[in-house]
């Protein structure tokens, strides 16, 4: 399993004693007509054949993949746990996987220290994690699960809040205009407006922003993040547990949004792994395109970074609600130390990992 890419679920720690006969022959291959004009002594290199030599990597490409494709099916299969399996989905996801692929850089906050990462590498294969406490505040069995959806300790919010910073920081990365958080939206009627939409006065979405599609056209995101490891997920696939709580946002916003802030209205959908909704990936590609043309970046650079910044966000979160202390009378053992006194485990340490 883990030595599948990480676009298919594994960590890319490939044996070469496996793939070296393989790659062996992908080599030969390419370099057929090379190699005869080696063994010929011509150093006419114009005989070379550059549209074969395309064809042929393409081919090996493709063969690649299936075989990759074939060898992921088999490892699922020998899954017998139905959480792991889900789990080695989710691993498949675009998005999920971007903090293994990024590079360990302290000024962008892409660094885990030793500890964290294997505490990383347990979410995303849904291993067993150490020293959590077997029970939790609430009085319930305490698991993994159970502390990504308890709401004891404030850290359900955390996590959100989290998430709606670093989006409103890409929104003004990209010079999007008027960009805060909690907006005040009108009030209304519910006469105006579908049964189920929230009419209350002093209701707030999470993020408005003028600019991401029109210069002077307002739009309003509202943040959603569901575990789809959680019990009451787990009989749903991921892709329609990400429509369904789309679906359910627009419900409640879409259409006082649209009919009375004469504004759009994007929900943001993610999963605890940092995968995304359909339309919150439109959201994170528009975003892309603004901040690609304004710096005169390659899109495609652009949205991995986005990606990767969702990713770490999501991570270092969901690891302090994992480790983070839900029982008031622990909490006030901390006395009147200041936050940069206490130590959440997620500052890198250069003696425990390096980071350059």
């Amino acid at each position: 399993m883990l030595a599948l890419p990480l676009r298919f679920g594994g960590l890319g720690i490939q044996n070469p004693t496996k793939t070296a006969d393989r790659e062996y022959q992908a080599s030969k291959r390419i370099t057929s007509q090379l190699t005869e004009l080696i063994f010929n002594q011509d150093q006419d290199l114009s005989k070379l054949d550059r549209s074969f030599i395309s064809k042929t990597k393409a081919d090996l490409k493709m063969e690649k993949e299936i075989s990759y494709a074939a060898e992921k099916s088999r490892v699922e299969s020998l899954i017998t746990s139905e959480s792991k399996r889900r789990a080695f989905s989710i691993a498949c996801e675009k998005g999920s996987s971007s903090w293994l692929s990024a590079l360990p850089l302290r000024s962008l906050g892409y660094c885990l220290n030793k500890k964290d990462f294997r505490d990383s590498l347990s979410l995303r294969y849904n291993w067993p994690i150490p020293d959590v406490p077997k029970h939790c505040a609430c009085g319930k069995t305490n698991s993994v699960d159970h502390a990504l959806s308890c709401k004891k300790g404030g850290y359900v919010t955390f996590r959100h809040d989290i998430l709606v910073e670093t989006e409103a920081e890409l929104l003004r990365e990209a010079k999007c205009r008027n960009v805060y958080t909690e907006p005040a939206l009108l009030p209304t009627s519910e006469q105006l407006h579908p049964k189920g939409t929230i009419t209350a006065d002093g209701a707030r979405l999470d993020i408005v922003a003028i600019g991401l599609y029109g210069k002077n056209e307002r739009t309003f995101m509202d943040v959603r993040i569901t575990h789809p490891n959680a019990p009451s997920n787990l009989p749903m696939p991921v892709d329609k547990l990400l429509l369904r709580n789309e679906a359910e946002k627009k419900s409640k916003y879409a259409s006082r949004v649209i009919n009375t802030e004469r504004a759009s209205f994007i929900p943001l959908v993610f999963t605890t792994s940092a995968t995304t909704a359909p339309e919150c990936n439109n959201f994170h590609k528009r975003i892309a395109e603004l901040i690609s043309i304004k710096r005169k970046e390659q899109y495609s650079k652009v949205l991995s970074y986005i990606r990767t910044r969702i990713s770490f966000a999501m991570l270092k979160s969901i690891l302090v609600s994992i480790h983070g202390v839900r029982d008031k009378k622990e909490r006030k053992d901390y006395g009147t130390k200041t936050a940069s006194d206490v130590a959440f485990g997620l500052i890198p340490v250069e003696d425990a990992y390096e980071c350059r």
